[in-house]
């Protein structure tokens, strides 16, 4: 068996990079969710929403990292065709929970309306 690193699926000997990540397999299973192997938390339509949320995220103490579909180096060419978001948010496993909820909430309180205050985020002081 191999392993990505990235998003720790496995794949059979024969298959040397992952398919979706588009990095080298390696032999080494990826640690556990406890150490704080990155998932996917939201996808995002452009680079402006990522860096907004992302910003949002580290303002409550949660690590964050925005990662673009496109290949670098090769312009408009995709990492992913079978999505038609610009990117996504990825976050520790540990902290994928909360960081799912607290987007959650802040495209809530962007929905109603006006202007978006920390106070509308649940949990908006950082621990």
């Amino acid at each position: 068996m191999k392993y990505c690193p990235e998003c720790g699926a496995d794949y059979p000997e024969a298959v040397a990079a992952c398919p979706r990540c588009r990095v080298l397999l390696t032999a080494e299973p990826p640690p556990g969710e406890e150490s704080g192997t990155p998932v996917v938390v939201h996808r995002v339509p452009d680079a402006a929403a990522g860096a907004l949320l992302c910003g949002m995220l580290e303002h409550h103490g949660l690590r964050a990292v925005l990662r673009s579909a496109m290949l670098p180096g090769y312009g408009s060419v995709r990492r992913d065709w079978g999505t038609s978001a610009w990117g996504e948010i990825l976050a520790p496993a540990v902290e994928a929970a909360e960081a799912r909820a607290l987007i959650a909430d802040y495209l809530q309180a962007i929905e109603r309306g006006g202007n978006v205050r920390d106070e509308d985020v649940e949990g908006s002081a950082p621990d």
